[in-house]
């Protein structure tokens, strides 16, 4: 391990600082701030240097204690502070990937979470130890690490989450178990999917014995190293779904199921979407997990069809679309990669994964009739890719704003809207 006494220049994506050691490397630091001088001790790791803060020599005014929760990588930085610091990475990214000419409405804020803390209604931690009891017994992962950081909580959690996790941590589990998924709504009622490579039979017990103590629902979800859920997951006891609103529609969520985590902050930004959307005579929303955002956009459009991939996904939200008197609202099985957007389609909306757009689907947004293009962004590097490739294509940005759905942490969402001034007008005549 190398260590560097460095002034940290400014904060760059991911939740890492940049400073520059005295023989010009460039460092990437974990847990400093913009305008400290630190001791910092780390290695390198393909091609590029990364570390972790040992020592404060200058502390900035705005840095304070830090959570022991490892993904919560920005705690240590006082909450107004954090919000201008991912606004100084947003304008990175813009500057990077558009150019410092690029006419971009950059905003001149990023919107507070209305909770600063036990705002996730979500939450995955993992087994510390399989044949520890108490309340230690749940953790997370350093990243990059297999380590688990144990904690008696989760001060990101809500209410519901909380009290699942003390039920949780305080049994003696299988050491098939590994993680254990929790979803908690805002009238206390939680739900809990055991992560594990441990049999249904096994877990039948402790499964009952926790919806008795109140647990809503236990479920149980086959480990799969490739990735998350992606077996799927069986009910062990008591209920399968809960009910949370998200703005001005109620969905179905599941312990395992996509959904916001941050139902507060979602509904600031779903409700300001519908804002900004034109009315339309068909809306086309591409990533719809479980149709938030095409409900949203029903009262302004005529006609709203969502594609999902997800199967359980899109019977929950056709099943919320109709119990909420949405008889506009279509939503179907598909893959965005391979769905054609209809002719008659004038209004697009997309929420992609992390990676954003494929170069393809930017295409053939590209290739639609489409005038106007509602994009909802949790990656700050792929969505300035992205809208570099829009600009280039001849799109307008007309909106950028960004909402913090995840205080303590780097990530930010991003709402845009992208038009094309003059093409298609003759399209849009014929249509009329």
């Amino acid at each position: 391990m190398e260590r560097y006494e460095v002034a940290v220049e400014r904060m760059v994506h991911g939740g890492l600082a940049l400073a520059k050691a005295h023989d010009g490397r460039t460092l990437l630091i974990r847990g400093a701030i913009p305008g400290e001088r630190v001791v910092a001790s780390g290695q390198v790791a393909k091609g590029v240097w990364f570390g972790d803060v040992v020592d404060v020599l200058e502390a900035s005014p705005d840095r304070v204690p830090a959570a022991r929760h490892p993904g919560l990588d920005l705690s240590h930085v006082a909450y107004r502070r954090q919000l201008l610091l991912k606004l100084e990475v947003l304008r990175d990214a813009c500057r990077r990937s558009l150019g410092p000419e690029a006419r971009v409405p950059m905003p001149l804020e990023v919107l507070a979470s209305p909770l600063e803390w036990r705002y996730r209604n979500a939450i995955q931690p993992a087994i510390a130890a399989a044949s520890q009891g108490g309340l230690n017994a749940l953790g997370y992962r350093r990243p990059g690490s297999h380590e688990v950081v144990v904690l008696q909580e989760d001060p990101s959690a809500n209410e519901a989450c909380r009290l699942a996790w003390l039920r949780v941590a305080a049994r003696a589990w299988p050491r098939g178990v590994k993680e254990v998924a929790m979803r908690g709504n805002d009238q206390g009622e939680v739900l809990v999917a055991l992560v594990a490579t441990s049999p249904a039979r096994v877990l039948l017990g402790a499964a009952h014995e926790m919806v008795n103590e109140g647990v809503a629902g236990v479920s149980l979800a086959p480990y799969d190293p490739r990735g998350r859920f992606r077996g799927g997951s069986e009910r062990l006891a008591g209920a399968r779904s809960l009910a949370q609103r998200y703005g001005d529609v109620v969905l179905t969520i599941t312990a395992t199921s996509f959904a916001q985590p941050n139902p507060e902050a979602a509904a600031l930004l779903y409700r300001r979407l519908r804002e900004l959307a034109p009315a339309a005579r068909h809306a086309l929303d591409l990533y719809s997990g479980n149709g938030a955002i095409a409900m949203h956009l029903a009262p302004v459009s005529e006609r709203v069809t969502g594609a999902e991939i997800d199967r359980g996904s899109v019977e929950r939200g056709r099943r919320d679309a109709l119990a909420a008197g949405l008889g506009n609202v279509e939503l179907l099985r598909g893959d965005a990669r391979d769905l054609g957007i209809p002719d008659d389609v004038d209004l697009l909306s997309v929420d992609p994964p992390r990676a954003g757009l494929a170069k393809p689907i930017r295409s053939a947004i590209d290739d639609s009739r489409a005038k106007t293009l509602l994009y909802v962004a949790c990656d700050v590097a792929t969505w300035a890719r992205d809208a570099d490739d829009f600009l280039r294509r001849g799109w307008r940005l007309s909106v950028l704003e960004a909402f913090d759905f995840q205080p303590h942490t780097h990530h930010l969402e991003l709402l845009s809207r992208f038009d094309r001034p003059g093409v298609h007008d003759s399209a849009s005549a014929e249509r009329g």
